[in-house]
């Protein structure tokens, strides 16, 4: 009996072990975790591994959020890793990886020496990556093959809708310039314009927003838009990665909103401008539509 129950101890203390998530480094000297062990044949050199990203601060803020779908990432598993400054530690971490694996990697900030301000408050960001699929050669000339029939096909439908926004936008101004539009104001100067609402809660700072544009001078030249690419543009919303203008007016938003901000220089590009597009000293009018809110 005192035996069986020792082999008992110890055959639940080998389970709880197994159990633990394994720590270990990368090459390079990054602490990272396997949460999760995935299944089926380990990824070799030259294929290309399909993940999805969740960045988080290290006070458990979401800074970004990569989900499957067209822009998911990929990497190459080289011959050779890099070495250094140019050392790529998910590379690293994702080398030999199942598909299934889970993974978290700590990079501690003084390990992105450009950090923004946002950013630099931060001790360490936290990266939970989970590898979806790994491709071969082939399959992966396949896969960017579909891929670029579908982004065709998206650019195409975006095209699509371009007359239309550029007519609303010719419209809208025109109203704002002659005093007959009525915008919302925040104590900043901004001043936005709701053409439809969205539903649930507005967008917060720490969100990673999705969002699609069309940008113009205050006579209607137009500068940029989003939907000639066919593809939305996302940045973590009040982390200083876009003027001021568009941290503070998404904010103002919803998931689905589509609304119009007239954006003062001041919380644009201020006195330098953008050259050669956006002279200094220019207020900027945009049409926005918050596609997707992503993140706490």
């Amino acid at each position: 009996m005192k035996f069986n129950f020792l082999v008992s101890l110890i055959v639940v203390g080998l389970l709880i072990t197994s159990c633990k998530p394994s720590e270990t480094m990368t090459p390079s000297g990054y602490k990272y975790t396997l949460v999760t062990q995935g299944s089926g044949e380990a990824a070799k050199t030259d294929e290309y591994v399909f993940f999805t990203a969740k960045v988080t601060s290290d006070s458990g803020k979401v800074l970004n959020e990569i989900k499957e779908g067209p822009d998911m990432p990929f990497l190459q598993i080289p011959k050779e890793f890099a070495k250094g400054k140019e050392a790529n530690p998910i590379l690293e971490m994702i080398a030999k990886a199942k598909v299934g694996d889970v993974y978290q990697l700590i990079m501690p900030m003084d390990s992105f020496p450009q950090a923004s301000p946002e950013m630099a408050k931060f001790k360490h960001i936290v990266y939970d990556v989970a590898v979806k699929k790994i491709l071969n050669e082939e399959g992966y000339k396949k896969y960017m093959e579909e891929k670029q029939a579908e982004m065709q096909a998206k650019v195409a439908a975006s095209m699509e809708k371009l007359p239309a926004i550029e007519e609303l936008a010719k419209t809208t101004l025109a109203d704002y310039n002659a005093g007959k539009l009525e915008t919302k104001s925040t104590p900043s100067g901004l001043k936005y314009y709701i053409v439809k609402e969205g539903e649930g809660a507005l967008a917060t700072n720490g969100q990673t927003v999705s969002v699609n544009y069309y940008g113009a001078l205050m006579d209607g030249t137009k500068f940029d838009d989003s939907f000639q690419r066919g593809r939305t543009f996302e940045f973590p919303l009040g982390a200083g990665q876009v003027i001021k203008g568009w941290d503070e007016g998404i904010a103002q938003l919803n998931k689905g909103a589509k609304a119009f901000l007239f954006i003062p220089s001041a919380l644009g590009y201020g006195d330098a401008g953008s050259p050669p597009t956006i002279p200094g000293k220019a207020d900027l009018m945009f049409y926005v539509e918050l596609e997707d809110i992503i993140g706490n």
